[in-house]
This record gives C-alpha cells, sequence and structure tokens, in this order.
C-alpha cells in the first residue's frame, strides 16, 4: 500500500460524516435563487459533471427547469438574468468552469459556484457560493467525498423546494444524515465484489439511467483514474441499442438500477450473462438502508463504485504512488 493510495481510501471513508455535516451546513435559503428563473444550467468537469447530472435530475424531480451541460457548452445557451448557472468545481480551480462562469458574467445570469474550497478561483466570478463540507486533505487523490457532499448539497436545495413533507426524497435527505457508518460499510462490502468483476484488457460498461446514471459516470471515472481499466459509462437503453454491438464475451458490465428492481431488471441480467457472456453485476441499494428515490440510491451506489475501483486497483497495482503523469500533463485543466 502507498500513501497515495492510503489518502485514497481515507477520503471514501470520509463519507461515513462528510454528507451528514454538509446536509447540515447547507443554506436553506439558497434555493430562494431559483423562485423567479426560467433555466438552471448545471456544468462540471469529471466528477463535477456527474454531479452536474445529478442536479438536474434532482431539480427536474421538483418541477424547476435544469439542463446540465459542459462548461465549454455554456456559450451555445441563450442566457438572460432570468436564468442561473451553478459551476461546479470541488478544488475551486477547474480552468474550464472558471471560464465559463467568466462568460456567464456578461449575460446578467445568476453565478453560482459549488465548491468544498470556497478560496479557491472560481469563487471570484460567482454571485454566490455554496460549500460543502467533504474534510478531505487533498484535491489531487481521486475525488469521492467531494462528490457526493456536492451531491447532497444539491438534494438538499431540491427537498427545501418542494413544500410536499414526508415525500421519498425528504425521507432520504434525513437518512442520509443518519445512516453514514452503515452506508459506506455496505459499499465497501458491495465494493469489494464488484471488483472481481473487470479482467485486464477487457473493457468495462457502467449502465444506467435517470438519477443512477449519475453513479454511472462516477464509477466510470473511478476505474478510469486508476488507469488500470478503461470503463464507459451506457445509458440503459443506448447499450441495447449500439454498445451491445461491441460487446464480447468476458467484458465487464455493472447494471446500476433503483431500488426495488423489476423485471426488466432481471432480464437485462439475463441478457448481459446468459447471451452476452459478459461478466456483470447488478448494483441496487438494499431494503435495509431504506432510500426510496433514485436520488437517494444514487448517492450510495455512487460509493460502492468508489470503493470497487479502490479494491480494484488494490488488486493489480497496489504499489500505485500517482496518477499517470504524461497523461495528467497532457491537457492544461488546472
Amino acid at each position: 500500500m502507498t500513501e497515495f493510495l492510503d489518502a485514497c481510501y481515507a477520503a471514501i471513508r470520509k463519507q461515513e460524516t462528510s454528507i451528514e455535516k454538509t446536509i447540515i451546513a447547507a443554506d436553506d435559503r439558497a434555493v430562494d435563487i431559483f423562485n423567479d428563473k426560467r433555466l438552471i444550467v448545471l456544468t462540471g468537469c469529471g466528477d463535477s459533471y456527474a454531479v452536474a447530472e445529478y442536479g438536474r435530475w434532482a431539480f427536474l424531480r421538483v418541477g424547476l427547469n435544469a439542463i446540465a451541460v459542459s462548461p465549454t457548452e455554456i456559450p451555445q445557451i441563450q442566457l438572460d438574468d432570468r436564468c442561473a448557472v451553478i459551476g461546479i468545481s470541488a478544488s475551486g480551480r477547474s480552468l474550464a468552469t472558471i471560464d465559463a462562469l467568466k462568460n456567464v458574467k456578461s449575460t446578467e445570469a445568476t453565478t453560482i459556484v459549488l465548491t468544498d474550497n470556497e478560496e479557491g478561483n472560481a469563487s471570484e466570478f460567482a454571485d454566490f457560493v455554496w460549500t460543502t463540507r467533504a474534510d478531505v486533505d487533498s484535491y489531487n487523490i481521486s475525488p469521492s467525498s467531494i462528490t457526493t457532499t456536492a451531491m447532497a448539497y444539491l438534494l438538499k436545495l431540491a427537498v427545501g423546494h418542494q413544500a410536499i413533507p414526508h415525500s421519498g426524497i425528504h425521507n432520504d435527505l434525513n437518512q442520509l444524515k443518519q445512516i453514514g457508518k452503515k452506508l459506506v460499510s455496505w459499499a465497501e462490502d458491495t465494493g469489494k465484489r464488484i471488483a472481481e468483476v473487470p479482467k485486464v484488457g477487457k473493457p468495462l460498461f457502467m449502465i444506467s439511467e435517470g438519477a443512477n446514471y449519475a453513479a454511472a459516470q462516477v464509477g466510470m471515472m473511478k476505474f478510469n483514474e486508476y488507469g488500470v481499466f478503461q470503463s464507459a459509462a451506457a445509458l440503459t437503453e443506448d447499450f441495447q441499442h449500439h454498445n451491445v454491438l461491441t460487446a464480447n464475451e468476458g467484458d465487464g458490465a455493472v447494471l446500476i438500477t433503483q431500488s426495488p428492481t423489476g423485471e426488466r431488471d432481471k432480464r437485462y441480467m439475463r441478457a448481459l450473462i446468459d447471451t452476452l457472456r459478459m461478466r456483470a453485476f447488478h448494483l441496487y441499494t438494499p431494503n435495509d438502508l431504506q432510500l426510496e428515490s433514485p436520488l437517494g440510491q444514487a448517492i450510495a451506489n455512487s460509493i460502492a463504485l468508489q470503493m470497487a475501483a479502490y479494491y480494484n486497483i488494490l488488486k493489480y497495482d497496489s504499489g500505485k504512488e500517482h496518477w499517470r503523469e504524461p497523461n495528467v500533463d497532457a491537457f492544461k485543466i488546472y
């Protein structure tokens, strides 16, 4: 084991408490910004783009008009003072996200930064700064706590916008504040099992839809970051139409669905395992976590996939000390 991998694992374990801390600290009044907005645009890079996708589903769930785009796509959107742009950057240093916020400032749209580092450069270009409580010591490791705390922050805003008490998302927000240790323990046990799915030299597909597609994106990035496996996120329907044509025997797949599961999910798994001869795992949150909505379940599933990637790298490269430096430096992103 290396100092680098120890730090990656510690950042995953932080989610035992960091999600609760973020939910408690999140500004209840922040949602008022959206009261007169016709469009909410969420943007970010890497894991932060997965958070943007998650936020899109959280806001759509409560009747807010929201889209998620890459920072470089922002200029293609017609923005005005009835729009809000949320730039998501855990470290506050993503150059693409900062450039997008700079561009937005000339449109009269409201600019917001969701970050774990309020001292980061991105905050300079925001009308409002929302801060998570990831409790990490470094942003130069595989993102984990900073990803799910950002998701939790957006979930709290969605709950704040919805006046209906005792709904599934209200329940999930309360559960996430209470089940930290139980949730991470389940994620670790499940992640160890998922880690056995991929084989070296074979692609790994993360298949999902809706809010859980954000979890699929997180899983894709976690495996790709460690540099052993090539992983791709695929929408459930798109995999059936297109990705299936390139799938080969022994390729890996993780089907991520909401809970409770249904007959459609069982048929899908049979097709992956019996017909395509893939090494497949069905990921969904168990009933005892009492997370009722795909939004709550997506956070849990993201943690399981973070654990899966971590235990997989322990199996294949336990001496890893850093990212593949030439690849990291190929493009200046920070």
